[in-house]
């Protein structure tokens, strides 16, 4: 299977573009959503993540993840101690996904890709972006949290540059201009590349 990857950091808008992917019949794996059920079901995970910041961890099964927020985004430490026990699960889990599916190619959405290292293991890239100031806007609408808060997980993520400098495309998504063009002018390149590595192994 051609492994895709869509990232892009809080508040771009990549849900979006995934959302556009799905209605082109292409399967989407929400590394996010899926990262949450492995931490809570993996017993490793648990009693890791139990061990290190504590009971107020988990409400019975559930994972508080208000609380574990608060505790990474302002700790790179605790931040990259989470990464180290969640990412490689998630990176096992994808890739299993992965086999069992059909069509032409699968997409991971993942907020963490370059952070994790997730992006060496696909065949393509795709970086979402926005303008700071509008994804400040869209988080604080979606979360209903304060600026300072979204300043602080904006400064935890990669930089934008530095990102793009790893993505095979750049998305912008900045509400300016219709992404569904640029969706089905990525689907596009994105076959061209599956046709030239099946050319490539033949």
């Amino acid at each position: 299977m051609f492994n895709v990857g869509v990232t892009g950091g809080i508040g771009s808008g990549k849900s979006i573009i995934c959302r556009i992917f799905r209605n082109l019949h292409i399967k989407i794996y929400d590394a996010d959503s899926e990262a949450r059920r492995i931490m809570a079901e993996d017993a490793e995970i648990r009693e890791g993540l139990l061990r290190k910041f504590g009971k107020n961890t988990f409400r019975g099964l559930e994972l508080d993840r208000k609380y574990l927020a608060g505790k990474i985004f302002t700790d790179s430490d605790a931040r990259s101690f989470v990464n180290g026990l969640v990412h490689p699960k998630v990176r096992e889990d994808f890739m299993n996904w992965s086999k069992k599916q059909s069509g032409p190619y699968v997409i991971e959405e993942a907020a963490l890709l370059f952070e994790s290292g997730g992006w060496k293991d696909l065949d393509f890239t795709i970086l979402v972006t926005a303008p700071e100031e509008l994804r400040i806007s869209r988080i604080i609408k979606r979360d209903q949290i304060e600026r300072g808060d979204v300043l602080a997980r904006l400064a935890s993520q990669i930089d934008v540059d530095e990102a793009a400098k790893m993505a095979d495309l750049r998305i912008q998504n900045d509400d300016n201009e219709f992404v569904i063009p640029k969706v089905l002018a990525a689907d596009k390149l994105i076959k061209k590349r599956m046709n030239e590595k099946k050319q490539e192994m033949e």
